[in-house]
């Protein structure tokens, strides 16, 4: 076997020793993964990245996060890991892969769609749990699930026959959004149409829903903001690219981009109120997009965001150029 396919089979090793799904049939490498040689699918890591360019395997990203890291001077030992992922069981193989660098468990301030819902009480709590002379250590974002089948959106799930939907919760958020946008052009004029609230609740005052979906009604609302349902009667447009059209490969990147105010805010990166952070000698940030695979196959990350920031919440070095074209001779040190 050559070099490069033995490299690449050990890159995407398994998340579980589940056999291989029947619908994979693609081209094999192998990996030696948990001690064996493990088939994998070349096909699927393949249509994985041209519907995720610049996604890496968790143990690679893991590996190369660790790392940079330990360059900039924050020892794992010393460092407290928080992230902020969506509630559904399928990420929590990916908090615990990152967590077993960090001394084997992290502070979860995540909740629905991965919005920051522990809040202020949640950092401070964060915050405290620091160690004397350590940093903080932060990783964000929405999830979203890509099938066997190449489907975006969807995952197979462990005792579920058929892949589902994936994440349950931002795709809510769309379908809220989408009718809103048939609503308003089909009154002829957007600014004219009558709001929808994303919210389907009976409130007596829509703009404070139930306690028992609060966490949904922020991400729609949070979404709905991400995005320009007025500017096109075709397509609803994604803010952040004016020329991409919302759709299932899309919608994580406009929950990314509806999370990150969220998380900056909170962290007072962006915002004028004082750093609850204060006791970090260094505040390292990673946001992007959390892939979730078949239990037979890795999960990915597409990092978006990798900032170093200071113990006065400014930020000193972006990392991300660095991490997306980090030097594979170090990592294999």
């Amino acid at each position: 076997m050559s070099t490069f396919m033995t490299g690449l089979g050990s890159m995407l090793g398994r998340k579980s020793q589940s056999p291989p799904s029947a619908k994979t049939s693609g081209p094999k490498v192998n990996s030696y993964s948990a001690g064996s040689q493990e088939a994998f699918d070349l096909s699927h890591h393949s249509a994985l990245l041209q519907a995720f360019p610049n996604a890496l395997p968790v143990s690679v990203f893991k590996s190369r996060v660790k790392h940079m890291l330990k360059s900039k001077g924050m020892d794992a030992t010393t460092t407290l890991l928080s992230t902020s992922f969506c509630c559904d069981e399928v990420n929590r193989s990916f908090e615990s892969a990152m967590a077993s660098d960090f001394s084997g468990h992290s502070f979860n301030l995540g909740g629905l769609s991965g919005f920051p819902f522990a809040g202020t009480v949640g950092i401070g709590a964060m915050a405290s749990h620091i160690p004397k002379d350590g940093s903080a250590f932060i990783i964000y974002g929405p999830h979203v699930g890509f099938a066997n089948t190449h489907d975006v959106g969807k995952v197979e799930r462990k005792g579920i026959a058929e892949p589902n939907g994936c994440c349950g919760s931002a795709i809510a958020a769309m379908n809220s959004i989408c009718q809103e946008h048939k609503t308003c052009w089909q009154n002829k004029s957007p600014k004219k149409g009558k709001r929808l609230s994303p919210f389907k609740g009976k409130a007596k005052n829509p703009s404070l829903p139930p306690l028992v979906d609060i966490q949904q009604y922020h991400v729609c609302q949070q979404v709905t903001s991400a995005v320009d349902i007025e500017a096109s009667s075709s397509s609803i447009l994604l803010k952040s690219s004016p020329s991409v059209s919302l759709n299932q490969t899309t919608l994580p990147t406009a929950v990314y981009d509806a999370i990150t105010p969220d998380v900056d805010f909170l962290l007072g990166t962006t915002s004028p109120q004082p750093s609850l952070l204060k006791k970090a000698l260094n505040l390292a940030l990673i946001g992007g997009i959390l892939i979730n695979t078949a239990p037979e196959h890795q999960d990915y990350f597409l990092p978006l965001r990798f900032e170093l920031f200071n113990p006065q919440q400014t930020a000193i070095a972006n990392l991300l150029p660095e991490l997306e074209n980090f030097d594979s001779d170090a990592e294999s040190n």
